[in-house]
């Protein structure tokens, strides 16, 4: 089932949204939604087409890597930010105050556990803080990784572990549109909708609630057992403009027991009218395979 929170791309350093519920509660996709009246001049397959969805539907989801078809049960990696990289702006109008701080965050250690659920688990441990002030923005820190970390990885993992489609079982719509198939279906209260190409790569999917109407975008490398995610574009809008989220996302791999896993993310956009950019670094990764 595909679950995404569009409001957790948060970057560490005071970024701190109060992120919508929907799609079991915490999670950021996002779905491609056309108007009524587009609709009414779309051409629907035909009959025989139609009796054929379910098997298009196999065929597209066995063209994705599946962590989970290779038998992952966890991942285990500390995490480190790039911290220079993170306030390489603000450095420039106080370099030495920066690199006060940056000294102080390479202090900071993270650690994430990710299961076939999705959910990243963050531990860290915690530094002094001199002073109110620095205690304030210690907790920022610590809840932006979080959030940062649960964001993405909701996301890979909804590529990664499994197809961003949906089974087999669950009823869905499939047109034919151009030189693309567009599956429409009900994830809960939200109305999903994945555009992908004839070799069943996704070029957007959608995801509308009462809550907010998000967008991803996308793109994929191939590889011997099916395609890996290897980058992607979101938007967001919430209730108020201040919910506004963009994002753009790039993914470095490295092989752990075998399987894919991040090696390094850059993320970068804007949340509001605040622009951020992060780099994340994954070390010491372990994988537990059944």
């Amino acid at each position: 089932m595909l679950s995404l929170n569009p409001n957790q791309p948060v970057v560490p350093y005071g970024l701190e949204p109060n992120m919508p519920k929907a799609l079991l509660g915490k999670r950021f996709l996002l779905r491609f939604l056309t108007t009524s009246a587009l609709a009414l001049v779309l051409p629907m397959l035909s009959p025989a087409q139609q009796a054929n969805k379910t098997e298009l539907l196999k065929k597209a989801r066995q063209s994705y890597y599946s962590l989970k078809d290779e038998g992952l049960t966890e991942f285990q990696c500390s995490m480190a930010p790039n911290w220079a990289f993170l306030l390489s702006e603000q450095r420039k109008a106080d370099p030495a105050g920066i690199d006060a701080a940056v000294q102080k965050l390479q202090a900071l250690h993270f650690d994430l556990a990710l299961g076939l659920d999705g959910n990243a688990k963050v531990t860290h441990n915690e530094i002094t803080a001199e002073n109110d002030q620095v205690a304030s923005g210690l907790k920022q820190v610590y809840s932006g990784m979080e959030q940062m970390a649960s964001g993405f990885f909701q996301i890979w993992s909804a590529y990664m572990i499994s197809p961003a489609l949906p089974e087999l079982t669950t009823p869905f719509q499939l047109e034919e549109v151009g030189s693309d198939y567009r599956i429409s279906y009900k994830d809960g209260t939200a109305d999903v909708t994945t555009t992908m190409s004839h070799d069943y790569a996704i070029s957007a999917q959608r995801i509308k609630t009462s809550e907010f109407d998000s967008t991803i975008k996308p793109q994929f490398q191939e590889s011997p057992k099916g395609l890996v995610l290897a980058s992607y574009q979101a938007s967001y809008r919430g209730a108020t403009p201040a919910d506004a989220t963009e994002l753009d996302v790039s993914i470095g791999y490295q092989q752990i027991n075998g399987l894919p896993f991040p090696q390094e993310i850059s993320l970068s956009g804007s949340y509001g009218s605040t622009p951020f950019k992060v780099k994340v670094n994954f070390t010491s990764c372990q994988a537990t395979k059944h």
